[in-house]
């Protein structure tokens, strides 16, 4: 469990480190979004591995990026519909001005 909880982890850090590089010249670098990743595929990488059971820890890494990103942009697209929340991405135009 441990080991697949590390996997995840990894496998967010990843995630988190191509949107920071992606997205901080635009949008700004902040920690919170940074983390969330990390913490979110340490959690779901243990319970992909347990539910599919002698997972290669290269698959469970890219199931766990997967996962991390549906589970976040789904995160985002219910806030954007529930509150004031604009994605940055809808903020800044393509290159990277306030529209």
């Amino acid at each position: 469990m441990l080991a697949e909880a590390a996997i995840g982890a990894v496998s967010g850090l990843l995630v988190a480190i191509g949107g920071a590089i992606k997205d901080a010249p635009y949008e700004g670098f902040s920690f919170t979004k940074f983390i969330r990743s990390p913490i979110i595929g340490a959690i779901e990488a243990p319970i992909i591995a347990n539910t599919f059971k002698n997972t290669h820890p290269v698959l469970l890494g890219m199931a766990t990026i997967a996962t991390e990103r549906l589970t976040i942009e789904t995160y985002k697209l219910i806030r954007a519909q529930t509150g004031d929340y604009i994605p940055g991405k809808f903020i800044y135009g393509e290159w990277g001005k306030l529209k």
